[in-house]
């Protein structure tokens, strides 16, 4: 079947706040009911809703709330549905299409994190409850349900017959947050060399050796490095990270991956208004540092910073560019400008002026060739 996707029979998405459906990319809304761990991942399991939405598939229907990987699949970029399958097509196939069994599984240990970058928010990052705290004085949690002995023994559970893991943020790689590995050292080692992890890292940390060897009694560790860009673009995208500090850990995890059997870098890049512009130089430094080809995302959410939010002068110079790369992958990128986010641009241009007072940053600065509104 044409559209058929893995993930609603074998997905369980856990993300920062505890919220589960079956997979990141998965759009929530008023029409589909909230399931969250504290509840319970049966009531999830069992839910008049996962089975609507497996008949769908079963039906090769697209389901509303995978728009996001239709869009990618419309524009040929491939999406995480059939990134998914090709990453796991031995184990989907040996599976029963009517059988509910979480194999594929990503679980955000909270939201603790040391980042406040520009396209993300409190909901996936303390630094950001902190700032908004500090600057708007709206409060907002900092999740950690993980430290729950019985949601993190029902999660155990419901996931003996993982095949892999997905570790995102917050920050998973924190120090303070060692119940995703004290979670991993109850798979015995004859389970755990048929488990690979995936980790999505801002690349500010490099793990102790008390991980790396947790690390080595799984089949493949693969760190996904999401950095979008370098140099000021990214201290100021991600701040307030420090770009030296960050090279040298990608250098390290590139020595680590060298020298490991197990271990495999891959990069994302987050396709975004401060990004979109500057991609070919990205995809070219990728290669020029020895690192793999940079798996480029469109940013779905905050509307306004999507990468089709500038006026029409503004984007006309960046499809131009963009048609120029020698890269098919950054050509393949100009059908997100034509998207057309413009009515968010004044939402954008506040934003931009009131974080950059407060950071002491200056997109006027760091972005001149698409800051022409902001001058």
């Amino acid at each position: 079947m044409k559209n058929f996707c893995h993930n609603a029979f074998t997905g369980l998405d856990i993300s920062p706040s505890g919220d589960i459906k079956p997979c990141c990319k998965f759009v929530l809304t008023d029409k589909i009911p909230a399931f969250n761990i504290k509840d319970g991942i049966a009531s999830y399991k069992n839910s008049g809703f996962l089975k609507d939405l497996q008949k769908q598939f079963s039906a090769d229907k697209r389901p509303e709330g995978c728009a996001r990987c239709w869009t990618e699949e419309d524009a040929g970029i491939r999406s995480k549905r059939q990134l998914d399958y090709i990453r796991h097509k031995k184990n989907f196939d040996l599976l029963n299409a009517d059988t509910t069994l979480f194999t594929n599984i990503s679980i955000a240990f909270g939201n603790v994190c040391n980042f406040a970058c520009r396209i993300c928010g409190p909901v996936s990052s303390s630094r950001w409850v902190s700032e908004i705290m500090r600057h708007n004085k709206i409060k907002y949690p900092i999740h950690s349900w993980y430290k729950d002995s019985k949601i993190m023994n029902d999660i155990f559970e419901h996931t003996k017959d993982a095949v892999h893991f997905d570790i995102p943020g917050g920050e998973p790689l924190l120090l303070e947050i060692s119940e995703h590995f004290d979670f991993l050292k109850q798979f015995n080692l004859k389970k755990s060399k048929e488990i690979s992890l995936h980790y999505t890292t801002n690349g500010s940390v490099f793990p102790e050796q008390e991980f790396l060897d947790v690390w080595k009694n799984f089949k493949e560790i693969d760190i996904q490095l999401s950095i979008d860009d370098t140099g000021e673009r990214f201290e100021y995208n991600r701040w307030p990270g420090k770009w030296n500090k960050v090279y040298n850990n990608i250098k390290k995890f590139q020595k680590l991956k060298n020298e490991s059997i197990n271990i495999r870098l891959s990069i994302s890049f987050t396709v975004s208004a401060f990004t979109i512009n500057y991609a070919n130089e990205f995809y070219q430094w990728c290669e020029d540092e020895g690192l793999p080809d940079p798996w480029m995302g469109r940013l779905n959410s905050p509307f306004h910073y999507r990468a089709g939010v500038f006026g029409k002068e503004t984007n006309n110079k960046i499809r131009e560019k963009l048609s120029r790369s020698k890269f098919l992958e950054v050509r393949k990128l100009i059908p997100y400008i034509d998207d057309n986010d413009h009515q968010y641009y004044s939402q954008f241009k506040e934003l931009i002026n009131q974080f950059d007072s407060i950071r002491n940053q200056s997109f006027i600065k760091i972005f001149p060739e698409i800051a022409i509104d902001l001058q």
